[in-house]
């Protein structure tokens, strides 16, 4: 082969490795931000890579590409076609619109369409630059590294699974070294032998995978700390959407609001349904209902009476036993209702309810849910205004509530100090262990609702176990799994309040959702399925109720009116690290016995080498000469193979060409060299003359009319098979 095919056939294998490693990119981008439309990408990238290798002017690319990215925007987001008139306006609406979001700095107001388009571009900046890495620079160990960190990084720390990447990646990016560094010997050289570049190719490819294996069969420790994902998952900002299903059974359930809660736990599928669409001046949890008592399973409501409802008309004022706060002005919220439920989304400090639809309003006193009416019957509510004035709770009073306060309540505060008989004590032991350093009960709420962020506690929709037998569903989280959702934190919470004589209750709602779009400045949540969330209450004398958050990732931070003397809140800005708890150690018993144990075995293994080194070293000289044998005497066991492995493949054309142009190699290497510029047909009589034969001329009159005259059904495959596997056999003899 020439200089130039030997470099473009190089090219061609840097470019598909390149196309590999960015696949690699695209993969973990797609799959954690559910994009989807890979292929989509992967086309992109085939085109700008194909473009690049033939060396194809920036004047017919740029604006290929630029149709080709238009043409995936519209085939992604609308049902138009391409060509038609309306698809240009879509086009020119979405530049013309979001360009102006740009200019205006309101990067919020960008559209899906018009971030898929400036992701093609970032694809584009970067096949750009690989490209001038490639020709110019000859040198693509920045982009492997970077590469093998992208991948190892997702893989610890988010759920992404990079086992089979890593290896992808780590094979491709050391061939492609191999093949720039080829690549420059050629650039210096008028020729190389095809079979030095091949020897050279192989040889590291075998290194490769001998490494591989080596690496596979090694010895392992296992991990030395805890899989960090579910934490981040917890901590992320979007793990306010995922929330619990709600049911009955510890199968994975559906995601969303529910009134049975009387078995908790189980996985549960994600649903990204829309429930309803807030637009509020502030950030809101959505409440729903309260309920009071604890089964160890899971929450039903005590009352066996019918409830007291108190009746309200729009507009009147609603008595909740959360007031709402006195200073400042009323806000107000629009809420469009998706799904057909009938009562209301309140917010905290919820004054009254406004609507155009004919309601009347019922608030259960028992559980604080607000029901709509029509007439005497329930009906699902459409479009409503609630106006509110969020709580301002004041930090001197709350600090100044001491545990005697709680002995003037009122018996109606019974139901939110109820525990089972069947309580396992360690849980009231953990509550006064955790609140043993301080003297008033917003302190000890507030040590309870930080004991979960602070002691190896994650939050995971999957894993959450359900209670079998006798097993108390808080007693197993504390102590047990530590793994869990809103339901497994809310729940816990207020066992530990009650268990330290603090009345709490377990509330029900949504969490705040997303922002999708902006109604004159003011923001549009849109709340789905997924943001279905429990959370706590707990009642301070001389205070009222109190918000509380102790699922890890969210925040429901209340109104405090720091009317104390000190500067800094150590509370709420914890600066000492918390006690260990007695898992603590024994999790660093553990990390000491992965630890020990991978010294251990390593030992073992440098022993077991040193005494047997010479079995070892015989062994590796064996392989090698075998090695150096079977190269050597190639030709000899040559048709054992090849034969075997084509008549397992297809009679069909495919196969046939690659059994041509394997022959074509193998006569190559068997001396017979086609020379520069003569034709196959010459070529097959050269060969024919040196075997007698005329299989060469028959296996060449087939190629040649299905290659060049199309003419492939008319091949008797069956005989060309015979003829090749006869030349084959001639070249091993």
């Amino acid at each position: 082969m020439s200089n130039k095919v030997q470099q473009t056939i190089i090219s061609i294998l840097i470019y598909s490795f390149v196309f590999i490693l960015m696949m690699e990119w695209l993969k973990p981008v797609i799959e954690l931000t559910s994009t989807g439309f890979l292929s989509l990408f992967g086309w992109y990238l085939v085109i700008s890579f194909l473009f690049y290798l033939i060396k194809l002017k920036w004047v017919y690319a740029f604006p290929v590409k630029l149709v080709f990215i238009c043409w995936v925007i519209i085939h992604i987001y609308t049902d138009l076609s391409f060509l038609s008139i309306e698809a240009l306006k879509f086009i020119w609406g979405m530049f013309v619109g979001n360009i102006a979001s740009l200019i205006s700095q309101d990067w919020v107001q960008a559209t899906d369409p018009f971030r898929t388009f400036l992701f093609f571009i970032l694809l584009w900046m970067t096949t750009y630059l690989l490209n001038y890495w490639i020709r110019v620079r000859k040198n693509l160990m920045l982009f492997f590294l970077f590469t093998v960190l992208f991948i190892t990084i997702l893989d610890t720390f988010s759920p992404y699974s990079g086992e089979k990447s890593i290896v992808t990646v780590l094979i491709s990016g050391f061939l492609i070294l191999g093949l720039l560094y080829a690549q420059k010997m050629l650039s210096g050289h008028e020729k190389i032998h095809g079979a030095f570049i091949v020897a050279s190719i192989g040889s590291l490819l075998s290194i490769i995978v001998i490494s591989s294996a080596l690496a596979y069969v090694l010895p392992k420790a296992g991990p030395s700390w805890p899989d960090p994902v579910p934490f981040l998952l917890s901590t992320s900002p979007n793990a306010d959407n995922r929330e619990d299903g709600k049911g009955v059974g510890g199968g994975i359930q559906k995601v969303g609001y529910g009134e049975n809660d009387e078995r908790l736990g189980g996985a549960f599928a994600s649903d990204d349904t829309p429930v309803f669409y807030a637009t509020s001046p502030t950030k809101q949890y959505w409440k729903i209902e309260t309920k009071d008592m604890y089964t160890s399973k899971g929450w039903v409501n005590s009352a066996t009476e019918p409830p007291s409802l108190s009746n309200y008309g729009l507009g009147e004022p609603i008595q909740s036993d959360i007031a709402p706060g006195t200073e400042g002005e009323s806000l107000i919220a629009r809420i469009y209702m998706s799904q057909p439920y009938p009562f209301i989304m309140q917010p905290y400090g919820i004054e009254r309810v406004d609507s155009m639809e004919p309601i009347s309003l019922k608030m259960n006193e028992r559980n604080q849910k607000l029901y709509t009416f029509n007439g005497d019957n329930e009906v699902p509510v459409g479009t409503y205004e609630v106006t509110y004035n969020e709580p301002i709770y004041s930090l001197k009073a709350l600090r100044d509530t001491a545990p005697a306060n709680l002995e003037g309540l009122s018996s109606e505060f019974d139901r939110y100090l109820q525990l089972p008989e069947t309580l396992p004590s360690r849980v009231k032991d953990l509550a006064t262990s955790i609140t043993a350093d301080t003297d008033n009960l917003y302190d000890k709420a507030k040590a309870i609702e930080r004991y979960f962020r602070l002691n190896g506690f994650s939050y995971n929709q999957d894993l959450a176990a359900v209670p079998e037998g006798d097993t108390d569903y808080v007693d197993q989280f504390l102590f047990d799994t530590k793994v869990g959702y809103c339901d497994n934190f809310s729940t816990s919470m207020v066992v530990l309040l009650r268990s330290e004589g603090i009345p709490a209750r377990w509330v029900k709602g949504f969490a705040p959702g997303d922002v999708v779009e902006r109604d004159n400045g003011v923001p549009v949540y849109e709340v789905t399925n997924n943001n279905a969330h429990s959370w706590v209450e707990a009642y301070f004398p001389g205070t009222g109720w109190m918000t509380f958050e102790p699922t890890i990732g969210f925040t429901n931070a209340v109104n405090l009116n720091y009317d104390i003397d000190n500067e800094k809140d150590e509370l709420e800005t914890p600066e000492n690290t918390p006690k260990e708890t007695p898992e603590k150690p024994q999790a660093e018993k553990d990390k000491k016995e992965v630890s020990k144990g991978f010294t251990e075995i390593m030992s073992s293994f440098a022993k077991w080498i040193s005494n047997n080194k010479a079995p070892i070293l015989w062994t590796l000289l064996g392989l090698v000469l075998l090695s150096m044998l079977a190269y050597r005497y190639r030709r000899k066991w040559l048709s054992k193979v090849l034969i075997p492995v084509s008549r397992m493949r297809k009679n069909d054309w495919d196969t046939f060409e690659k059994m041509y142009h394997q022959l074509l190699k193998q006569l190559d290497a068997y001396g017979m060299k086609r020379e520069q510029g003569q034709t196959l047909s010459a070529y097959a009589k050269y060969v024919d003359s040196g075997f007698g034969e005329t299989h060469m001329r028959k296996l060449t009159d087939a190629y040649e009319k299905g290659l060049y005259g199309n003419n492939r059904e008319g091949i008797n495959y069956e005989s060309m098979r015979e003829s090749w596997e006869y030349l084959i056999n001639q070249l091993s003899g």
